[in-house]
């Protein structure tokens, strides 16, 4: 314990002279009382009033030197954190091999693997505190949707009113999807900690492998991990053609030669990803991936966007002795 302002304990001086010419005093009236009266005085209230007085005196001078006590804390400082979510919007994204929780919510009963994103960014929306959010949508070429932004009501809108029949567009380039999450969590000169969320099913026709894996060790050299949730089966599915309302079936899409057009998951690629650049990759099926994903998301922005430093606190003692000081003369008075 250390007093910010010493000086006052030279108050103590007058305060024990104070006490001890009333301990003389009351002694001296003592006597003469008993030489009087030939009997014995009760000054127990009076003693006791003036030890009342003396406490409060002390708790007062105590108090005006304001004693502190010091203790070292960490102290968790949140840094500026930003997540930026891809969703692939090629036309295999379109397939309706998408696998849905049963306690799914959407506006639309149409089980592709879009509709699938969507669940799954609306879910990370509801759960993300503070963080900035940015959404890019990608197909053979990446387009910025919402730049980084806190105002999740704004980024759900664009996610609920993504319209499936006129953004799927043929082609996909994940290379350009990856560059343009990168520029999304660097272009803030206060973010300090990116995390890139690519929800797609793996498919690229305009990249060698090589490529892809290149642009995830570039995020990786920036300290940009890639989460990766992987769409569809791994087995060739068909990409039907729906009328306007989504209710029927009237096609399935063709390539130019006027063949079908079959899709599947490319998990490797998409594992390759995620590894090379330090994230983690998931398959979205039935089962509770979507609350992992959420909560892997989440604690690593948190833990990435937290530092931690000691810093000395102390701890006044002046109000209780203020406080102290005022029931003594209080009971003081109340007993003279």
């Amino acid at each position: 314990m250390t007093f910010l302002y010493p000086g006052w304990l030279l108050g103590v001086i007058p305060l024990l002279l104070y006490i001890f010419v009333a301990l003389r005093q009351s002694e001296k009236t003592r006597l003469q009382r008993e030489a009087l009266f030939f009997a014995p005085s009760r000054s127990g209230g009076g003693r006791i009033a003036l030890l009342l007085l003396v406490g409060a005196g002390t708790s007062l001078l105590l108090a005006l030197a304001e004693p502190v006590t010091y203790r070292v804390k960490p102290i968790f400082e949140k840094r500026g954190v930003a997540v930026a979510i891809g969703i692939d919007i090629s036309k295999s994204m379109l397939a309706e091999d998408a696998v849905f929780p049963e306690e799914h919510q959407l506006p639309r009963p149409i089980h592709h693997r879009l509709n699938r994103v969507r669940q799954l960014v609306l879910n990370l929306l509801d759960e993300v505190r503070g963080e900035q959010v940015g959404i890019f949508v990608f197909a053979a070429h990446s387009y910025e949707l919402v730049p980084l932004t806190t105002d999740y009501g704004f980024c759900r809108y664009q996610v609920e009113n993504l319209d499936y029949l006129a953004l799927a567009e043929p082609g996909s380039n994940l290379v350009s999807g990856l560059e343009c999450g990168m520029n999304i969590v660097e272009r803030s000169p206060d973010i300090s900690a990116g995390i890139i969320l690519l929800l797609s099913d793996g498919e690229d026709i305009d990249n060698s492998p090589t490529a892809i894996e290149a642009i995830a060790r570039k995020a990786a050299q920036s300290g940009r991990r890639i989460y990766v949730c992987g769409l569809g089966h791994e087995s060739p599915e068909l990409i039907p053609i729906r009328t306007p309302d989504g209710r029927r079936v009237v096609g399935y899409y063709r390539d130019a030669g006027g063949e079908l057009i079959r899709t599947a998951q490319d998990s490797e690629i998409l594992r390759n990803v995620a590894s090379l650049s330090g994230g983690s990759y998931w398959p979205l099926g039935r089962d509770k991936v979507a609350r992992k994903v959420v909560e892997r998301v989440k604690h690593d922005l948190m833990a990435s966007g937290e530092s931690m430093r000691f810093a000395k606190r102390s701890d006044s003692w002046a109000p209780a002795l203020l406080v102290l000081a005022f029931v003594s003369l209080l009971a003081a008075v109340r007993l003279d």
